[in-house]
């Protein structure tokens, strides 16, 4: 399959886009269900009132707990 040529407007969702992370945390579906602020904020401005942040937004997760010890004995 051969790449489509770039249509008008493409560029500027490319030049516009922005990242939003949430570091030290493992799920998905975070946006209005885990009461993380910043992931929040970040999202409803954009939703709400088409805003999207000057740059990339970084957000702090829950820590993630330590690994245990892994059990010795056989999966059955």
């Amino acid at each position: 399959m051969a790449p489509r040529p770039p249509a008008e407007g493409d560029t500027h969702a490319v030049t516009s886009a922005r990242g939003a992370t949430l570091h030290q945390d493992s799920s998905h579906g975070v946006f209005a269900s885990r009461g993380n602020a910043c992931v929040d904020r970040t999202a409803a401005a954009y939703l709400v009132d088409g805003r999207l942040p000057a740059g990339d937004v970084h957000c702090t997760g829950p820590v993630l707990p330590e690994p245990g010890p892994r059990s010795q004995e056989p999966r059955t």
